[in-house]
C-alpha cells in the first residue's frame, strides 16, 4: 500500500470514475445503478462502476444508497451525501476558475 499524504483522500475522490459519478449525481439525485451504468458504460466499464460505486458508498461514505421507485417496484439509487454536496460543487467551480487562468480546458 502506497504512503498516504495530506491529499490523498481528495485524489481518491478525483480520481477519474469517482469523479464522474459524483458529477453525474451532483446534476441529478437519486440515480438508480441502471441509470448510472446506461451513462457512464461507454467511459468506464461495468466492473469499473461497480468497484467505483462500492468505494465511494462503503469504504469513503461519500455516497448513500437509497430505494428508488421504479415502474417494476422498488430499485437501488444512490444520493451524494448532503455534507460532501457543496465540496464537490466547489471543485467544480475550481475546476472551472482554473480554466481560465490557464487557458486549458478540460475534455
Amino acid at each position: 500500500m502506497k504512503e498516504k499524504d495530506e491529499i490523498w483522500l481528495i485524489r481518491k475522490l478525483l480520481s477519474r470514475p469517482n469523479y464522474a459519478v459524483l458529477k453525474l449525481l451532483i446534476e441529478k439525485s437519486p440515480r438508480t445503478t441502471k441509470e448510472i451504468y446506461a451513462v457512464l458504460g461507454k467511459k468506464f466499464t461495468r466492473k469499473t462502476l461497480i468497484i467505483t460505486l462500492r468505494e465511494l458508498s462503503m469504504t469513503l461514505n461519500v455516497l448513500q444508497p437509497t430505494h428508488i421507485r421504479t415502474e417494476h417496484g422498488y430499485g437501488l439509487g444512490y444520493n451524494i451525501n448532503p455534507k460532501l454536496k457543496e465540496i464537490i460543487k466547489t471543485i467544480g467551480k475550481f475546476e472551472k476558475a482554473i480554466e481560465s487562468f490557464t487557458n486549458v480546458k478540460s475534455d
